[in-house]
């Protein structure tokens, strides 16, 4: 991506701060990467690899450029667990290495917002890419349409929504015609985003890419195991420091991104096919603030005589795993008082 395209891109998602922005002055308290929270990220048990992303950060300084009041804080992958080495990781792309022990949430009542308690949810992109589908015997191979992959968007963000430790909204509201509502799509590809852009929510999933697209976000190959990745973006405050309004240690989101990969046939719960709820309902779980949690891997015993489905580990199993095996995954205990330790004041 050229410089001259970033500062163009930062631009045009200066507008996408202006939506979410409120007309007066807000006071914010910037959050900066302290010693314990880098600490804390040494000491994990997640089964995330954290690596800086050149292409991230090129978006950044496109940001700040424009004087966009938002920066992107995170990338977070799940990928398929074929091919499997012992230990298997995922990875969170992040644009800035010096920082990403910081996590991010969204702010109850945030004035940038339109003090809105809970969150907004679409469904749209500016392409007609579509994944496709087949039968567990392989046979029916077609196209999923549109109303099909908002039922199944729906489906995933009402999983969340009705967990009982919250009343929070999560609502879901159209796309105004005419405007193109994403666009991360574009920045990966290194193109300007389209002029008729227009953030239409908080929440934004957007849809399938090609696999060429995950290829150019990962820097190579590696994008082939990505399933489905969330970009979230935090607010800053003047100097380009993501804020903390609330000081609860986290940075406060602003904006997220959800997108699907099309390289994977997609399905309902066949071993031939990767999830849709599983996969859909985990990068939801991004959006709304949490991480991966837990370790998938196979020990050298079982690898020995060759690997089955049985010889995988979970510790433990759950919903947010970074790594997606096959079936269907539900959200478990530990999703749960995730999702409930950051939405129960909602």
């Amino acid at each position: 991506m050229h410089s001259s395209i970033s500062i163009r891109l930062g631009a045009a998602l200066a507008l996408a701060g202006a939506v979410a922005c409120a007309d007066a002055p807000v006071p914010t308290s910037s959050l900066a990467p302290t010693a314990a929270a880098e600490a804390r990220v040494a000491a994990s048990t997640s089964d995330d690899n954290v690596t800086y992303s050149p292409l991230l950060a090129q978006i950044n300084a496109g940001l700040a450029a424009s004087g966009a009041p938002i920066r992107v804080s995170a990338a977070e992958l799940r990928i398929a667990g074929d091919g499997w080495t012992n230990n298997v990781t995922s990875t969170v792309l992040v644009a800035n290495d010096r920082s990403h022990g910081i996590g991010a949430e969204w702010v109850k009542g945030d004035p940038r917002r339109d003090g809105r308690i809970g969150v907004t949810y679409a469904f749209g992109s500016n392409t007609a890419i579509a994944p496709t589908t087949r039968n567990p015997d392989g046979s029916g191979v077609r196209l999923v349409t549109p109303a099909e992959q908002a039922a199944y968007i729906d489906e995933a963000m009402g999983a969340w929504r009705n967990l009982t430790c919250s009343s929070k909204p999560i609502t879901k509201v159209a796309v105004p015609a005419g405007t193109d509502p994403d666009i991360v799509d574009q920045l990966v590809r290194g193109q300007a985003p389209s002029q008729n852009y227009a953030q239409p929510a908080d929440i934004v999933h957007s849809g399938w890419q090609p696999a060429s697209w995950f290829r150019a976000l990962a820097g190579g190959p590696s994008g082939d195991n990505i399933i489905g990745v969330t970009l979230s973006f935090g607010f800053t405050d003047n100097a380009g420091n993501f804020t903390d309004i609330d000081r609860n240690g986290k940075a406060d989101l602003a904006q997220s991104e959800l997108f699907y990969n099309t390289r994977f046939a997609w399905g309902n719960g066949a071993l031939n096919v990767v999830d849709f709820y599983s996969i859909i309902t985990h990068e939801s779980g991004h959006s709304l603030g949490l991480g991966h949690f837990g370790k998938v891997f196979i020990t050298k015993r079982d690898a020995a005589d060759g690997i089955s489905i049985a010889d995988i580990k979970y510790a433990p199993k759950a919903l947010m795993n970074a790594v997606y095996v096959t079936g269907r995954d539900e959200i478990a205990g530990t999703d749960v008082s995730s999702f409930c330790q950051i939405w129960a004041s909602f």
